[in-house]
């Protein structure tokens, strides 16, 4: 019996789906290929894979917060290098966010977003397993790195997938889910700290970004033909120097401490630094394609609301740093309980973000800003007065109240600062806005912390000198604690040199109130002159719907 060969069956061809009539005109080749292998609903599986990578380095800028007196205790570290586990992560993610727009231009969407997110994945894995300070701060650089790739090419697949009709939609979803990724932060730190140690806090968020990575192959679209072959070139020079810049300024603040104020590196180092930062302005004006566009900071209106933008910064990212710090060192919180507080205030900001946006159409910008200004300060001045027996859930209303400020100030002043430029500047005044929020929360982490530092030892200092023997209520409180000891069951020797431990442990608990005080009271201080800044604010110029329905 003859056998016959068995023939190949012929693949199923399938016909391309129909493009949807509400695709952007802004959308390229790449995005409309996609369109049409997967239909309408491209544009919304799009952005919930992007979604679902924001949010694994949003979650991870935020939940080192509460690990932090675990790291300080586990190294040995003060404050002025436990805050390079938070600025490392803003100061390489504002670099990394400049080069956004060329990676996307000469790698595409797709292959940007894939190399950011194995660079988060690959900083989180070295996170966990690290032994010194240095291969921390590069984990989190990684990270940053990672998350100044990822966050800004969301808004701009939003623009290109999405109509005009439905962008607000698309924004709101993906805004409140960059919201609550702060929010919830904390609390995933804390309870991964509690569960095992500090170390799960780096790879808790891994997950996330895994998911991330297998569908980005999917559905992100790939290099746009006719930007690849225009071949815009990376401003190498301007990057270098502004990494130059940032890494001196802010280890010179961070080393003045260790090293004194006067001494020759502290000075090499700021020298270094303000030469890098002149440098860079005057490459930024000559060079074709700048990394950030020194134009947009002639404009008033965007210099004045960027100022505003740059203290929201300082607002989020410094609040965020010292109140995990303050409920666990000082209240002996548990760092699940610091983390938990967080999460009412972030509610907040979900719910204040929409009514802020809204009404930034409708109204004057500077009346939101002056709000939110208030707001913000006036929970710092309260904080200002916080002790170690401050209950939990008035600490818990104060960040709320903050939270609110924030949510009357960042729509309204990022809105502000884009409107004010030129169309063809506008791609610029977006990265610059961003540049300055994250610039302004590196200062503010590392100068608040230098700050709590250095009023810890004054104040430990001056509250020492009262403790002698002179001091008859020292005398009387000592003579207390020793009879305690003695009951307890302590020889009268052992029982009066444990004795003096009792003051030292009250000494250094006043001190850190007193300390964290003075933090708070120098942000209610600088929002205070933020409020002045809003005068030379010119009146904004409101957008074309807006000012139709106004002059009605």
């Amino acid at each position: 019996m003859i056998s016959r060969a068995r023939q190949p069956r012929p693949r199923a061809f399938r016909a391309p789906l129909p493009l949807p009539t509400d695709i952007p005109p802004l959308a390229n080749s790449a995005i409309r290929d996609k369109f049409a292998q997967f239909g309408g609903i491209y544009r919304w599986l799009l952005l919930f894979a992007m979604l679902t990578g924001a949010m694994a380095t949003m979650l991870a800028a935020t939940t080192i917060n509460v690990a932090l007196p675990a790291i300080i205790g586990a190294f040995g570290l003060g404050q002025d290098q436990a805050q390079w586990m938070s600025t490392a992560f803003l100061a390489s993610s504002t670099i990394a966010m400049l080069a956004n727009a060329w990676a996307m231009s000469a790698y595409g969407p797709r292959n940007t977003y894939i190399f950011g997110i194995l660079m988060f994945i690959s900083g989180s894995l070295l996170g966990a397993v690290s032994g010194t300070l240095g291969l921390l701060i590069i984990s989190r650089a990684m990270q940053g790195i990672a998350a100044g790739l990822l966050q800004p090419m969301s808004m701009f697949l939003i623009f290109q997938t999405f109509p005009d009709h439905k962008r607000g939609t698309a924004i709101g979803i993906f805004s409140v889910g960059v919201v609550l990724a702060p929010a919830f932060g904390p609390a995933l730190g804390g309870i991964a700290v509690d569960l095992a140690s500090w170390r799960l806090v780096f790879v808790a968020t891994v997950p996330l970004a895994l998911a991330a990575l297998c569908a980005a192959p999917l559905l992100m679209p790939d290099a746009d033909p006719e930007q690849k072959a225009e071949k815009r070139p990376l401003d190498w020079q301007g990057l270098g120097l502004l990494t130059v810049a940032l890494v001196a300024l802010l280890s010179g603040f961070a080393g003045g401490n260790r090293d004194g104020w006067d001494s020759d590196l502290t000075l090499i180092r700021f020298t270094i630094g303000g030469i890098a930062l002149v440098f860079f302005f005057v490459w930024e004006r000559k060079h074709a394609f700048p990394a950030l566009n020194p134009e947009i900071f002639t404009y008033r209106q965007f210099w004045s609301a960027s100022l505003i933008i740059a203290a929201t910064g300082v607002a989020i990212y410094g609040s965020t740093y010292l109140i995990p710090l303050f409920v666990q060192l000082v209240q002996h919180y548990s760092p699940t309980a610091a983390g938990i507080m967080m999460i009412p205030a972030g509610l907040a900001m979900v719910l204040g973000f929409p009514i802020a946006g809204r009404l930034t159409d409708l109204v004057d910008t500077r009346w939101l800003l002056a709000f939110g200004i208030v707001s913000f300060g006036l929970s710092a001045y309260l904080m200002a007065h916080i002790s170690a027996l401050t209950p939990y859930w008035i600490l818990v209303s104060w960040i709320i109240l903050s939270r609110i400020g924030i949510s009357f100030c960042m729509p309204p002043a990022n809105t502000t600062a884009v409107r004010a430029v030129p169309p063809h500047l506008l791609a610029s005044a977006t990265g610059g806005a961003s540049f300055m929020m994250q610039t302004g929360g590196a200062f503010g982490v590392n100068l608040l912390a230098i700050l709590l530092q250095r009023r810890l030892l004054f104040h430990g200092e001056h509250l020492s000198t009262a403790m002698n023997e002179a001091n008859p209520e020292i005398a009387y409180n000592h003579a207390l604690y020793a009879q305690q000891y003695e009951t307890a069951g302590l020889a009268p020797l052992p029982a009066f040199q444990s004795a003096f431990s009792e003051f030292g442990r009250h000494v250094s608990v006043e001190a850190s109130v007193f300390a964290f005080r003075d933090c708070f009271l120098v942000i209610a201080i600088w929002f205070a002159f933020v409020l002045a800044i809003l005068l030379l604010m010119p009146k904004p110029r409101l957008n074309a719907q807006a000012s139709q329905r106004l002059s009605k």
